[in-house]
């Protein structure tokens, strides 16, 4: 019996142990688990680095959320992965134990997926009140993630677009499908895998071989897998379908018209020929000459590219560019008389017999028959062109006699109704264009030679212009005042137009590119560089440099405030556009009279131009427009910093209770302007305006109040005019004036270009 006993006895012992070990180990498994970073998605648990992002909603940021987290994870960190008990004391954290309904399990139990969805769906409907996060159906499209645009955060190429991603949750490889928690175009979350379909729309098909297809998203070149597919595809808009992982179905748009781009917007675009076809979803551009790539917006050059439009249910897919643009048109929107888009009623005449177009009808117009847009336009339509069968004929707005009240206007007008009024755009060749805007931004009795620097310049500044569209949505590329260059204020001369056909073609280019050829009217003997715009040190404006237009008899030191006074003083300095009245100049600024004219127009310009207006308070804290009010009196004006040339680049303004420092010319030009008194040019005459002439000046205290002594006529960046016809005058010709004004360039006609 003994002996039985202790068999017994020892037995249980051994189960006993056995247990313990098994229970040990389970700990020991548990504890590894919890401490190991989860990697993989599962449906059968939730990683607890996933629930930072997802809670990013609520009372804390995502940041905060972290921390709370790790503090639930036994203070340990985010690895691991969520228990029951876990949950429990979240929901806690939340306040919301009591709202939220689940099964409950061991508190050391996983939660999986599907349980936790069910829960976050409960939070979401308590909490997510503004409707933050949404859920969404996403494919990934490439392997690995990349840095998005500001550098700061990763993100992921989907049949959407791209999305940031939250750190926790990257799970992704190509071709996995999910339904994922998004806020804000950022993945937050991950409901569940998807197993449906899912379908890329409109992308680019530039080739399918080997069942792999070579496509443009998003402007990149992806290889995608197609097994099984043995579609035969080269250079085409498709919708691609994928279920399970794997291409479908490929639906190609094989529906094209062919025209050019006249306007659009962010819902519909104009097509010569067709009118206005809407689009849906990011307009997509595609060019198949020379590198295949896809291609922005800004790339639509309006008026001068011929494109394949591929259309599917009347609405534009995308586009397909098979040439670069032929530089031919340029389309000006004409301002009214008060410098407005729109036009309330124009009338116009033409000085030849014509068209006009309304929808798809055109009839026969007579000479001097005035042309009422309101009689003409009816409900259903939105669009009138003018044209003229004789090419040397004019089209002039008119009184309602037909009588002209403006200059005429050379190519055709193109009128179009919209809830603001009527939107007026003449399309002229580029080089008629010019033939209106050279004698508007330079006298006809200038030299010659003046005269061809004035159309290069313009012709190269109206190229940009083309390729920006800045006016699509009203189907222009500029307008006709000085925002842009000045076009059709001033008649046509021979010697301008001779001018612009002695250049045809011809433009400035700048380490290969069209340059921006700035100009203004008139140096103080110097000009300046784009600091005094507060853009220093940009590459692409190094053909800007502040020259000197002095003799080399007068040439002058200017490096410091003492030199600079003496110079700008001296009304005697021999430059080449010394003669013009605007060379030296002076004014008055009584700044404790004018406190508050330059409190009103520092706001003005702070609205405008936030990022080069710095207001500080009497505590050094960053102010704002509104706290002028407070500032008092003006106490001092000071030039804190001058550029190449001597131009002003800050201008620092004391008041009793806080300082102001202005950046870029025209801010200084505006707000002193707006307190200048007795404005006189070199000859003493009056000056009237509120804009001072340049931000060349000195600023001397006269008592209570500042004397200016400036010098120059404009922004003072680029090309002087009568600097130019000064040169011209001592014998230089055209390309030596530019290369004089622009460092480092080529002249090189647009017209001869492959």
């Amino acid at each position: 019996m003994e002996k039985r006993y202790s068999v017994k006895r020892k037995n249980l012992i051994a189960a006993a142990v056995a247990v313990i070990v098994l229970v040990l180990a389970i700990l020991f498994i548990r504890i590894i688990t919890e401490e190991k970073v989860i990697q993989e998605y599962s449906d059968k648990y939730v990683a607890m680095a996933e629930l930072p992002s997802q809670l990013d909603f609520t009372y804390f940021e995502e940041a905060e959320w972290k921390e709370k987290i790790k503090e639930i994870n036994a203070g340990k960190n985010l690895n691991g992965k969520l228990t029951y008990g876990k949950m429990k004391k979240l929901l806690e954290q939340l306040s919301v134990q009591e709202y939220v309904t689940y099964d409950g399990k061991l508190p050391w139990s996983y939660v999986s997926r599907p349980e936790w969805n069910g829960v976050y769906e409960q939070i979401l409907d308590l909490l997510d009140t503004e409707g933050k996060v949404s859920t969404e159906n996403l494919m990934f499209l490439t392997k690995e993630p990349e840095a998005s645009e500001d550098g700061e955060t990763l993100r992921r190429l989907t049949q959407n677009g791209f999305y940031s991603v939250a750190e926790g949750i990257d799970y992704f490889h190509v071709y996995d499908m999910y339904q994922v928690y998004v806020k804000n175009n950022r993945i937050i979350g991950i409901n569940s895998t998807y197993k449906g379909s899912l379908t890329l729309e409109n992308v680019f098909v530039h080739s399918t071989e080997e069942e792999q297809a070579e496509i443009l998203f998003e402007r990149r070149k992806i290889s995608v897998d197609m097994e099984g597919l043995k579609e035969d595809i080269a250079d085409t808009i498709c919708d691609i379908e994928w279920t399970d992982r794997k291409v479908s179905a490929i639906y190609k748009k094989e529906d094209k018209i062919s025209g050019k781009v006249l306007s659009y917007n962010e819902e519909q675009i104009e097509i010569s020929g067709y009118g206005t076809l809407p689009y849906s979803g990011p307009l997509k551009i595609y060019k198949t000459y020379g590198t295949v790539e896809e291609l922005g917006k800004s790339k639509l050059v309006i008026g001068n590219l011929q494109a394949d439009f591929v259309v599917a249910e009347k609405q534009v897919c995308g586009i397909i560019l098979k040439e670069p643009a032929s530089i031919e048109v340029i389309r000006v929107l004409l301002l009214d008389e008060e410098g407005r888009n729109y036009h309330e009623n124009p009338v116009f005449t033409a000085s030849a017999d014509g068209t006009v177009t309304v929808g798809g009808k055109t009839e026969q117009v007579k000479a001097n028959q005035p042309i009422t847009v309101s009689d003409i336009l009816k409900e259903d339509s939105e669009y009138v062109k003018v044209s003229l069968e004789d090419e040397n004929g004019r089209i002039y707005f008119s009184d309602g006699n037909g009588s002209p009240i403006s200059l005429g206007y050379r190519g055709t007008l193109e009128i179009r109704k919209y809830e603001e009024g009527y939107g007026v755009v003449n399309e002229v060749s580029l080089e008629q264009y010019l033939y209106g805007v050279v004698p508007s931004e330079m006298p006809a009795s200038y030299e010659r030679e003046a005269l061809c620097v004035q159309a290069v310049c313009a012709r190269s500044y109206a190229y940009i212009q083309l390729m920006k569209g800045d006016y699509a949505a009203l189907g222009a590329h500029v307008d006709d005042s000085t925002s842009y260059q000045v076009y059709n204020k001033q008649e046509e001369t021979p010697q301008t137009n001779l001018a612009v056909d002695d250049t045809v073609g011809e433009v400035i280019k700048y380490q290969g590119e069209v340059a921006e050829a700035y100009f203004f009217s008139t140096s103080c003997g110097y000009t300046g560089d784009m600091g005094l715009w507060n853009l220093p040190g940009e590459e692409r404006y190094g053909y800007l440099q502040g020259i000197s237009l002095l003799s080399e008899e007068t040439a002058a030191d200017i490096s410091t405030e003492e030199n600079f006074k003496a110079f700008i003083e001296d009304s005697q300095v021999a430059a080449y556009d010394s003669d013009s009245p605007y060379f030296r100049w002076q004014a008055k600024v009584s700044a404790l009279e004018q406190t508050e004219a330059i409190r009103e127009a520092i706001a003005e310009r702070a609205r405008a131009n936030p990022k080069n207006v710095q207001i500080l308070k009497e505590d050094g804290a960053q102010g704002t427009e509104e706290d002028l009010a407070g500032f008092g009196a003006v106490k001092e004006l000071s030039a804190g910093e001058r550029g190449a040339g001597g131009g002003i680049r800050t201008l620092c303004i004391s008041f009793e209770k806080g300082t102001v420092d202005l950046f870029t010319e025209y801010n200084v030009r505006s707000v002193l302007g707006a307190a200048a008194e007795n404005l006189k040019d070199k000859n003493g005459e009056a000056i009237e305006m509120r804009l001072l002439p340049s931000a060349y000046f000195t600023i001397e205290p006269e008592g209570q109040s500042y004397v200016l002594h400036g010098g120059g006529y404009g922004h003072g960046i680029g090309m002087s005019q009568n600097g130019a016809n000064g040169m011209a005058e001592a014998g230089m010709n055209y390309v030596d004036i530019l290369m004089k004004f622009y460092q480092n360039i080529t002249i090189e006609n647009i017209y001869n270009e492959e």
